[in-house]
């Protein structure tokens, strides 16, 4: 009972502390490897869904300019969709592994597209002028609201949308170095 509460203690401290540490956009680590999984495995922390398991995800809307950008223009490529907000330091933090994996895949039919969660266009411009790839604008985290497994106003986050569409893992909390590119191999082989 004792090792229960401090893992609820630790837990509830982690989402008081979230993101921006205003409490509401706490970031939960999600780990599905199983106990025998060696403490180097880089997937740690990543839910990857079966194949026969995965249903279709499809997040669209505007970017900061105000043009369409959606997860559904990109079927046939794996798309990795990026949850983010300029004031939020993690986010900040990852954004070099997730524009160098998004160069390692450049050729590979691998998609980056961000989502700019509870941000302003003004306070994303930096982040922005600083990722290679574009960014689909949640003002209101409606957009993000709407992916299956990912908590409310969890930032960062990330999804990964297999080449039929279908919602393939998540990782909630900021991408570790080596963690997306095992996975993202392995996407970019299926058919």
């Amino acid at each position: 009972m004792k090792a229960t509460r401090r893992i609820t203690l630790l837990l509830a401290t982690v989402a008081l502390t979230g993101c921006g540490g205003t409490g509401l956009y706490a970031a939960t680590p999600v780990v599905t490897i199983p106990a025998t999984a060696p403490a180097s495995d880089a997937r740690i922390g990543t839910e990857v869904i079966p194949a026969d398991e995965r249903e279709p995800l499809t997040v669209g809307g505007v970017d900061t300019d105000g043009s369409p950008l959606s997860t559904a223009d990109h079927i046939g490529n794996v798309v990795v969709l990026n949850a983010w907000a300029s004031w939020c330091a993690p986010c900040r933090e990852e954004l070099p592994l997730l524009n160098q994996a998004h160069r390692t895949f450049l050729d590979e039919g691998v998609t980056f597209l961000g989502l700019n969660v509870l941000d302003d266009p003004i306070g994303a411009a930096g982040l922005l002028a600083s990722s290679p790839y574009p960014s689909i604008f949640d003002r209101d985290g409606s957009l993000l609201a709407t992916v299956p497994g990912v908590p409310p106003r969890s930032i960062p986050s990330t999804v990964v949308i297999d080449r039929q569409g279908r919602l393939a893992a998540r990782i909630i909390g900021p991408v570790q170095p080596g963690q997306l590119e095992p996975l993202l191999a392995e996407l970019a082989a299926e058919i």
